[in-house]
């Protein structure tokens, strides 16, 4: 019975202990990286009151018969699962997620502490601390270099004056990446047009009027050569005013009918080809073959009737001084039309006109003639066989005009001019399609009088002009209005230009001036060219218009080009004329960088970098560096000057640097800065521009040009501005001169069994023999979690759990107290036996 007290008291001891332990728990709750603790019960050792036996013959084994003695706690475990992050903005506070605890140290230096609880702070000295002041154990990095050791053993993290602030170091390595496009574009500039006096073998479809319009002619159009018709034309060659032909060829029978005194008369005329009208012996035959063979013929007929016929220009007239009626002309109706006004009656002193006769030729553009001397050829051949032999034209070069003429021949030399050389009237030239450019281009007067060239002056057309192309001579240009620039041979043409707003890089033997005499077009267009230091070619003519296209790039736009002329002359026409139109400003070929780089002082130093495409067929693009000062200057190692070659692969990527004058590598791109403020010169800094064969740096390729990074490693003096940590236990600062530098590592220690850990308060652990000793390292490695900054992790204690285990801890402790009390009953029952 006695047992059975004894148990209760135990189990009331044990339960004790257990609201202890939850209370505990409870009690910390809210604690910053407090674990919860369980406890765990054992039954004490058990009174034996017969051992158990062995099955034996016809008896069953028999199992031991024992009354236990109470319990006692067995274990009282730290629970070590990860509590819940609670963010708090404070860059010191940490919190680990996963294994591992916060390394601290005590005020005994080789007294380490460990901690889950990572609310931490600097003191005045610079050490992170806790709380309590225990100082937080990790790594410092190198000042200089930024290096930390981590296999050393941990030490105070501490950020002294070293850390606070950086002193400032001079630029010594730079890099630029980005890419250069190779779509660059020329400038493109065209001069209006230039015009000059056609050649007479030029074709015809190409020429322009004395006012520079295109000749309104097209291949294939018939062109008309037409004037009156004279004495010597051929009636099979005659039309009418409205270019319909008497067609005397197909039909050449003429009836007359004439009635005088009530008789009536038919009179019949016949063409005939083969008739010599100028041999005075066929005269009456009836037969004709010129106009002046049938009005020779018609007055054989008219004489009879007291009257005569005559041809004025072009009409057939007829005069009377008797009395008769010409009925009707019959036999060609179109010749009959032409005559109809002939018809009536006539009386003395009476007259009469025919319409308008006309000789014409049709031509076919393109077959018949294709340039201004073989048409000149065509017309000569038409009017001087059909209307006047004196006649001819010529097409003068020089004046590009076509140059009329009528001479009076004298074929007998008895100074009774030739019958066959008549006034040339009505002339015309003209075309069967729209519009009049040609015609009145090529006809200014429709009258060439016998004696024109000879003893009066010749007719002239209007000029006659072409594009002007490298072989023609400067003294004979025109604008496209037809008007002389007037140049002459006294004439010098000057000019100047400016590229990328500098004066053109030209050939040292170039000259800025052409002379116009003995000059031509080819000659200004290579003078130019030389003096403006473009490749050949990049100067051309083309429909008159001079071309100037540019080398390709920003930097080569070309700005101006400008004309002006000295002689005897004010040639204000040339200087007006000569103005350009800009189709096409240069793109492209051209990419402005800088950066800053520092000297020892810390002092800022602008340096530009300028790309500019150089040879495009091989990848070669100019690098030129200067200081954006002008008091600083800035030279390349190893080379002359501030500038080299920057070449590429043809896939696009890097292939080298090399010198712009002897084209030789440069291992290693590099420039030496001197500053103009006393501080030291900066020699050798190398300039990284990528990795040969790679993309690394800088290349090329169709796309924009940009700088996609720049770096450099020199830097002002600068002051901690700002700390961070990282998930792996970095602290990193930043600096006011945008350096960011790193300066400590926490130290993160996990243990073989962390549940033998010791707590010793202040939410702090210490090893136990049971806990294996710490291995400290960087938090994310081994095992270990990862840290985040400005959170600390909470309680793990669940109130709900610590609720129901202290329910069951009241239930516990009752039950067992309710055995004392019965046992005490039994006991008291004992006692009055006695009685």
């Amino acid at each position: 019975m006695l047992r059975s007290l004894y148990s209760g008291i135990t189990g009331l001891n044990e339960h004790q202990k257990s609201m202890d332990v939850i209370g505990n728990n409870i009690a910390n709750v809210n604690t910053v990286g407090y674990k919860t603790s369980r406890i765990v019960f054992q039954d004490l050792l058990s009174q034996t009151i017969s051992g158990g036996k062995a099955p034996a013959g016809n008896l069953g084994g028999i199992n031991p018969k024992q009354i236990g003695t109470g319990t006692s706690t067995a274990s009282v475990d730290t629970i070590f699962t990860q509590g819940t992050l609670q963010n708090t903005g404070v860059t010191t506070d940490m919190a680990i997620q996963g294994n591992g605890f916060f390394v601290v140290r005590s005020e005994n230096e080789n007294e380490m502490y460990y901690t889950r609880a990572g609310n931490f702070t600097f003191d005045k000295d610079g050490y992170l601390v806790t709380p309590d002041g225990f100082i937080v154990q990790g790594w410092m990095a190198d000042a200089a270099t930024g290096e930390i050791l981590t296999d050393t053993e941990v030490s105070d993290i501490q950020l002294s004056s070293a850390y606070t602030s950086v002193p400032a170091r001079a630029t010594e390595n730079v890099s630029l990446v980005g890419n250069l496009d190779t779509r660059a574009e020329p400038t493109i500039l065209e001069f209006q047009p230039l015009m000059t006096t056609a050649a007479s073998n030029d074709n015809i479809f190409d020429l322009h009027s004395s006012n520079g319009l295109k000749l309104d002619l097209v291949e294939g159009e018939p062109v008309r050569i037409k004037a009156l018709a004279t004495k010597i034309t051929d009636m099979a060659k005659v039309y009418n005013s409205s270019d319909v032909s008497l067609g005397l060829d197909s039909n050449k029978n003429i009836s007359i009918f004439i009635t005088q005194s009530d008789t009536t008369t038919e009179h019949q005329l016949i063409y005939d080809s083969n008739e010599d009208d100028f041999d005075n012996n066929n005269i009456g035959n009836g037969k004709f073959k010129t106009l002046q063979g049938f009005i020779d013929e018609l007055n054989n007929i008219l004489n009879n009737y007291g009257a005569t016929a005559s041809l004025s220009e072009g009409k057939i007239k007829i005069e009377s001084t008797n009395n008769f009626t010409i009925n009707s002309f019959s036999g060609n109706p179109n010749l009959a039309v032409v005559l109809q006004s002939l018809v009536g009656a006539y009386v003395s002193n009476d007259t009469k006109e025919s319409n308008e006769i006309f000789y014409e030729k049709i031509l076919n553009a393109g077959s018949d003639f294709n340039s201004l001397g073989e048409l000149a050829s065509e017309i000569t051949s038409a009017i001087s066989e059909n209307v006047s032999e004196g006649f001819s034209v010529n097409y003068d070069e020089n004046s590009g005009m076509f140059v009329y003429k009528n001479l009076v021949i004298d074929a007998d030399q008895d100074g009774i001019p030739d019958v066959s050389s008549n006034d040339i009237r009505g002339f015309k030239i003209d075309k069967a399609y729209s519009g009049t450019v040609f015609e009145s281009n090529i006809v200014t007067s429709n009258d060439i009088l016998l004696g024109a060239g000879e003893t009066n002056p010749p007719i002239y057309s209007n000029r006659f002009l072409r594009y002007a192309k490298e072989s023609d001579s400067l003294d004979n240009l025109y604008t496209n209005s037809g008007l002389t620039l007037g140049l002459d041979s006294d004439a010098v043409i000057y000019f100047d230009a400016q590229i990328g707003g500098k004066e053109p890089n030209s050939d040292p033997e170039a000259t800025n001036y052409v002379p116009v005499l003995g000059k031509t077009v080819g000659d200004l267009l290579n003078g130019l060219e030389s003096y403006m230091g473009l490749p050949d070619n990049s100067i051309t003519i083309e429909d008159g218009k001079i071309k100037v296209i540019g080398e390709k790039g920003i930097p080569n736009n070309i700005d101006y080009i400008n004309f002006s002329v000295s002689g005897a002359s004010s040639y204000a026409t040339f200087t007006d004329y000569m103005k350009y139109q800009t189709l096409q400003n240069a793109s492209g070929g051209q990419l402005i960088t800088s950066q800053t780089v520092y000297d020892a002082q810390g002092n800022p130093h602008v340096v530009n970098y300028n790309f500019e495409l150089y040879d495009e067929a091989n990848n070669e693009w100019k690098l030129t560096i200067e200081p954006a000062d002008s008091n600083d200057s800035i030279s390349i190692d190893g080379t002359t000057g501030n500038t080299v070659i920057v070449r590429f692969n043809q896939d696009g990527s890097f292939q080298g640097v090399y010198d712009l004058y002897t084209n030789n590598i440069l291992s290693n791109l590099s420039f030496t800065l001197s500053p103009a403020n006393g501080a030291s010169i900066m020699s050798g800094v190398s300039v990284n521009l990528g990795t040969p064969g790679n993309y690394d740096g800088m290349t090329l390729s169709a796309a924009e040009s940009t700088i996609t990074e720049t770096d450099q490693d020199g830097y002002p003096m600068g002051s901690l501005e700002r700390l961070s940590v990282n998930d792996s236990g970095e602290i990193i600062g930043a600096y006011t001169n945008g350096e960011i530098k790193l300066i400590a590592q926490v130290g993160v220690a996990i243990f073989t069994n962390q549940e033998g850990l010791l707590k010793v308060g202040d939410t702090l652990f210490a090893e136990t023999p049971n806990s294996g000793q710490a291995a400290i390292g960087r938090a994310s490695t081994g095992g270990r979690g990862t840290i985040a900054s400005g959170a600390l992790e909470n309680s793990n204690v669940d109130l709900a759990r610590e609720f129901v285990n202290m329910i069951t801890t009241q239930r516990g402790f009752q039950a067992n107290s309710r055995v004392i009390t019965t046992s005490d009953e039994l006991l008291q029952e004992l006692m009055n036996l006695k009685r």
